[in-house]
């Protein structure tokens, strides 16, 4: 009786360190997304930026 209460004990461990495992992959994942997409987003603006002061050079004559 002792012995299946601690392979019981130890399944449910291993599951509470599966669910912490999948939710801190998530969780990493899901930062990740963001990251990537506020970076992707600094470069678009960057780039039009970038493009909208050729185009006002070159209105002006000065490039």
């Amino acid at each position: 009786m002792r012995g299946s209460i601690l392979v019981e004990e130890v399944l449910l461990l291993l599951v509470a360190v599966a669910l912490v495992s999948a939710f801190a992959l998530t969780v990493t994942g899901v930062v990740q997304n963001a990251v990537n997409q506020i970076l992707g987003f600094k470069n678009a603006t960057s780039s039009i930026t970038s493009q909208l002061i050729d185009a006002v050079r070159q209105l002006l004559g000065l490039k």
